[in-house]
């Protein structure tokens, strides 16, 4: 008999793959990649090359977001 350890809901974890913060977020999983990239958001790489992101990071990132779309110039 196998024991299978149930991963709770992405709402509840404390790291999440670009992927999952994607999802989460409801923006696209490139924006979050290049929010990374850029410098605009913190990621974590707990021993492997995988990233990850920090649940609490992500909700600041999102809270910090603009409101309104830029402006052209």
């Amino acid at each position: 008999m196998t024991s299978h350890i149930e991963e709770p809901p992405l709402r509840d974890r404390l790291t999440l793959t670009v992927p999952e913060a994607g999802a989460l977020s409801g923006i696209p999983a490139r924006v979050v990649r290049a929010a990374v990239l850029n410098g605009d958001m913190p990621a974590c790489y707990a021993g492997s090359t995988t990233m990850r992101i920090r649940r609490t990071d992500l909700d600041e990132w999102v809270a910090n977001l603009p409101v309104d779309p830029p402006t052209p110039k």
